[in-house]
């Protein structure tokens, strides 16, 4: 053996001595610190989309506890994760009563089920000054009117969705937009910021008609409008489920415009992707927009995508990648601060100069003035003959360039979502 390579030798063994002597010092006294993580998952027992959100979901946060658990072993840090699975929003609240009774948590997880489920939790938490981390939410009235100073959002808002969206789908040279939407105030909501987004940050580009629609109605009628109004884009503000109806409907009428579609939870998963090219497999296998991506290979990713498929057998899809991600930055933030008391974890998110490893690459941080996580967004092609799972969406976008030579990264993510001359968060 070298010199050099007896050096390196020894130097690994002292390291590991010394990290044995530590862990067997650590079994027998206190633990330097407490962490007890709730999450409030769903479990609707509802549609097969919903199904693989609820399952993704599970599977994220039981690969985070099991992970995390071991390094926290290891530090002497008593570490629990304790998920309650609801339906309701009151399920969710009485849950969220029973983890801080019982379990005494330091942080609250959750956003999944919907917005009412969110909200009430982002109440409930605020009124207890838990920490809570909304990981399945986008509607903006959470960072707007309805904010609360307690909560956090590591799930990408209505708004940095449609500034995607917008940036994509103009660049590709598309002008004229046709846009269906749920009726109701959300859906009015996201009408309105995608006019926005095309009127304030875009040139050229236009929403040529907007109609109201639940459900499928006259299918026939609408194809004709697409075709009289020579829209480029047809872009569907509904949920999953109607966007897959409608994507049959309008095959079946023999539209071939491109379509972009509101990226709801349920119509970010491999489940979806499935369904959606098997029910038109032309425009079904179009292009979608993503939080995360299974086959995203840098700034990390790559290790936990391939951790996530080994022990479950499917890919990562983005509600996984955010119950994990929140147990992460729950355990951060009362590592780094040392505590597991609100105040100091608050202040650690928050911190001037905080940020996160999401495997996103550089940049990501909490707005201070909605909490909102600021990241990327990945465009992806849903292969349509690919029987592969995993190999079913192809990565082929990601917005923004954050490494543009001299260039922000905060202000180049920034350029997807609300900045603060538009919130109207008051904390």
């Amino acid at each position: 053996m070298s010199n050099k390579l007896r050096t390196a030798h020894n130097t690994f063994l002292a390291f590991a001595c010394l990290l044995l002597v530590s862990w067997s010092a650590a079994q027998n006294s206190a633990p330097v610190l407490q962490m007890s993580i709730g999450a409030i998952a769903p479990d609707r027992n509802g549609t097969i989309l919903e199904e693989a959100v609820d399952r993704a979901v599970a599977q994220g946060l039981e690969m985070v506890t099991d992970e995390f658990g071991f390094n926290a072993e290891m530090l002497n840090i008593d570490f629990a994760v304790t998920t309650e699975f609801v339906a309701t929003a009151e399920e969710a609240v009485n849950a969220a009563e029973r983890l801080l009774s019982e379990q005494e948590i330091h942080v609250l997880i959750g956003g999944w089920g919907g917005l009412e489920i969110t909200r009430a939790l982002s109440n409930w938490a605020a009124a207890n000054r838990i920490p809570f981390i909304n990981a399945g939410a986008s509607a903006d009235v959470l960072r707007g009117e309805a904010c609360q100073l307690t909560t956090f959002h590591l799930e990408s808002s209505d708004a940095m969705y449609l500034d995607a969206m917008a940036g994509w789908y103009v660049r590709s040279g598309f002008r004229r937009w046709f846009v269906l939407r749920i009726p109701g105030e959300w859906g009015e909501a996201l009408h309105d910021r995608l006019d926005w987004a095309l009127r304030e940050r875009h040139f050229g580009a236009r929403i040529v008609r907007e109609r109201e629609v639940s459900g499928i109605e006259d299918a026939a009628a609408v194809a004709d409008r697409i075709r009289r109004d020579n829209a480029d884009v047809v872009v569907l503000l509904v949920p999953a489920a109607e966007q897959i109806a409608w994507l049959e409907a309008l095959e079946a009428e023999g539209i071939t415009t491109a379509i972009a579609a509101w990226p709801d939870p349920e119509s970010q998963s491999r489940t979806f992707m499935q369904a959606s090219r098997e029910a038109a497999p032309t425009l079904g296998s179009g292009q979608r927009i993503l939080a995360f991506e299974a086959t995203l290979d840098r700034y990390g990713a790559r290790e936990i995508n391939a951790r996530y498929r080994q022990r479950f057998g499917e890919p990562m899809d983005p509600p996984a990648w955010a119950a994990y991600q929140s147990v992460k930055i729950a355990y951060e933030g009362m590592f780094f601060s040392r505590s597991s008391e609100a105040e100091a974890i608050l202040s650690t998110w928050t911190a001037p100069n905080a940020v996160f490893d999401l495997w996103k690459g550089i940049g990501t941080s909490f707005r201070p003035w909605d909490h909102q996580m600021r990241q990327s967004m990945y465009l992806v092609k849903i292969r349509e003959d690919e029987p592969d799972p995993f190999a079913m969406g192809i990565l082929v976008g990601e917005l923004p360039a954050i490494y543009l030579p001299g260039t922000d990264p905060i202000e180049r993510l920034d350029q997807m979502g609300d900045l603060e001359d538009r919130s109207t968060c008051t904390f």
